[in-house]
């Protein structure tokens, strides 16, 4: 995840309930299964509808492709911040190899990867990936800790030129402490990464013990299971893909968080379909049609929190979605191109909660919830040639969030947005130099806004749309320069602004239903800081015969910015820069190789998330302190 959150405009943010990406500053708190994130993360061109951040997934990789701004014509609901593409390695015909790596860090960190390539004939082949990741907790008390398995098993069949088979089997198993808290600011003491002892815990702000109490242990566990089939023929006047995917997921969590004592059970099955024709890559004019489904069963969760008795229960929690879509692009001239995207979308919802208390059980089964709407979305683009090396390009798009239904049976409308975006993009100086340029403006209807707010002393989590028009627009400056064969520099500049429409929200309500509202139009929207810069420096020793030395160093700098909706003491972090470095040889032909890193040199404690806890404390989440590790590997 680290190269990911390298990218311009793109952060990984942590949260109590996991991780998550946060594209341009549009993103999901956490992992919670409501509300869904507005990232659309594929893996195998299959949409993980919940994408909680799997280290060890990040293995055997072909590549990532991070796609900034809406992608609703091609991807569908859920992709108005962005996409991110995880790509693995497939298995290759008559070719026997592999690689394997393992790695050893401070917090006792271990990891170890294996992938092997067998070919079983001429027509088929399978490519299989074992990866173990571990390490202690960054905080005093054990978490923040990593423990993760992963296995895949890929099966290649292609009889012919024209058409391929590609079958595919994931396991992923999480066994953790999970995320936890600390007392902020984290400057009052000498170490950031100083948490509460959880072994026991008393209800805030009484005193009392929790029910769990004296053995309040924390855990953060994930099982995960994707099946994935994707066939290929060549029709000769198109191209004609299927993909079919299957996932049983289930996420379990017990966690103090700023006192309070919950456990929550989050199953989930899902299916998805797509088909789609595409324009074969001799032809002139461009084109893609196809259609797509989803059948998401996110029921069964089960949510207690034992600091207030509380009980929550998610009985039936289903979204179905169709869509049809199309896409073309049409050369006008030599130098210019006319892109028309449309997709038609239908989701039909269905929630059904109950709730009670953890000592008595269900006292109350609410109505069922029912929810049904559609839309269609589209883009329109072009882009011209100024030269062979200088492009310019303009799109017009617009996209959808589903909407959804909270655990109290409110429920809350789609999300939209219209997406407004130019740039250029060169390659200067023979190639030498790469500079991309790009600006944005993002118009939000129905916003969604999530937040806790108490009733009483108790908390509770609601998603709600915000009125009028939330604005979000920036300006993008990437580029490469390579300043000899063996130097290069990167770096990246982002400038954002961003204010919320008609937003208003309750910070507190009375059991009787008296609300005090807190009023955040024009307000900028929380974890979005207003500049971004990032450099890096790479240089290569060759050694003459086919081996190589090569270093790099890379920093990024954030400007301040509020970390929650509302502001309090320590709700804003203020600027700071992080800063790695890596230093690796590689034997001749990449045969091994063997590297050391050391990431955020300066142990510096990003405050990710903030949290009010009774009159008095304030409890965040901060990121990993200073790591540091050597890694051997070797292909075969």
């Amino acid at each position: 995840t680290h190269a990911v959150d390298l990218v311009p405009s793109v952060q990984v943010k942590q949260a109590n309930t996991g991780a998550g990406f946060y594209i341009r500053g549009i993103g999901s708190r956490g992992a919670n299964s409501l509300p869904d994130s507005p990232v659309a993360v594929m893996i195998d061109g299959v949409l993980q509808q919940r994408n909680e951040l799997v280290s060890a997934g990040f293995a055997d990789l072909n590549r990532i492709e991070v796609l900034r701004g809406p992608q609703g014509t091609l991807y569908g609901r859920n992709a108005n911040a962005g996409v991110v593409n995880i790509i693995t390695n497939d298995p290759k015909l008559n070719t026997f190899g592999g690689a394997a790596s393992v790695q050893v860090g401070n917090y006792n960190a271990l990891r170890g990867e294996v992938a092997v390539n067998v070919p079983l004939g001429d027509q088929v082949a399978v490519r299989a990936v074992l990866v173990s990741n571990s390490h202690d907790g960054y905080l005093s008390n054990g978490l923040m800790d990593a423990g993760e398995t992963l296995g895949r098993l890929k099966l290649l069949y292609q009889p012919n030129a024209d058409f391929k088979l590609l079958l595919g089997v994931e396991q992923d198993k999480i066994r953790t402490d999970g995320p936890g808290n600390v007392l902020l600011p984290t400057n009052s003491r000498d170490d950031a990464w100083v948490s509460p002892d959880y072994s026991s815990l008393f209800t805030i702000p009484t005193g009392s013990p929790i029910y769990c109490n004296p053995n309040c242990h924390a855990a953060f566990n994930v099982d995960n299971t994707r099946y994935t089939a994707q066939a290929d023929w060549d029709l000769g006047f198109g191209n004609l893909t299927a993909i079919l995917g299957h996932q049983d997921f289930e996420r379990y969590y017990a966690q103090p968080f700023s006192g309070l004592w919950e456990t929550d059970t989050s199953p989930v099955k899902q299916d998805t379909a797509e088909v789609r024709l595409a324009s074969p890559a001799s032809s002139r004019i461009s084109w893609v049609v196809g259609t797509y489904f989803l059948d998401y069963d996110g029921g069964g969760e089960v949510k207690k929190n034992y600091t207030f008795d509380q009980l929550t229960e998610i009985r039936e929690n289903s979204a179905k979605s169709q869509a049809l879509f199309g896409q073309v692009t049409v050369p006008v001239t030599e130098r210019l191109r006319l892109t028309g995207g449309l997709r038609y979308t239908k989701d039909d919802l269905d929630s059904l909660s109950a709730s009670g208390t953890v000592s008595g059980g269900i006292t109350a089964v609410d109505a069922k919830v029912s929810k049904s709407y559609d839309k269609v979305t589209y883009k329109v683009g072009a882009e011209y040639d100024l030269s062979l090396t200088s492009l310019v390009y303009g799109s017009t798009s617009t996209g959808i969030k589903s909407g959804g239904v909270n655990s109290n049976g409110i429920g809350y409308d789609p999300e939209e947005i219209t997406a407004y975006e130019v740039g250029i993009k060169n390659r200067l100086m023979g190639g030498q130099l790469v500079l991309n340029a790009d600006a944005y403006v993002y118009k939000y209807t129905g916003y969604q806004m999530s937040y806790y707010y108490y009733v009483g002393q108790v908390p509770t989590f609601l998603t709600g749309n915000v009125g009028g028009t939330t604005d979000v627009r920036g300006i993008e400056i990437e580029g490469l320069y390579r300043l000899t064969p063996n130097d290069r520099i990167t770096g990246s500049l982002s400038l954002q602004n961003s204010k919320f429409g008609n937003a208003q929200i309750a910070s507190s309500c009375t059991p009787t239903g008296v609300c005090t509202y807190v009023d955040l139009t024009g307000r900028a929207l929380p974890r979005v800081p207003k500049k971004t810069l990032t450099l890096g420096y790479e240089h290569q020793w060759d050694l003459g015969t086919g081996a190589y030395v090569r270093g790099a160093v890379n920093a990024q700098w954030k400007d301040g910015y509020e970390v929650d909706l509302l502001t309090f003491n320590y709700s804003t972090t203020k600027a700071y820069s992080l800063w790695n470095a890596n230093l690796s040889y590689s034997a001749p032909g990449d045969k091994w190789t063997i590297s050391a890193f050391v990431n955020n040199i300066t142990n510096y404690a990003v405050l990710e998330q903030a949290n009010t806890a009774g009159p008095v404390n304030v409890f965040g989440v901060i990121g990993a302190p200073r790591t540091y590790g050597v890694r051997l590997g070797t292909k075969f």
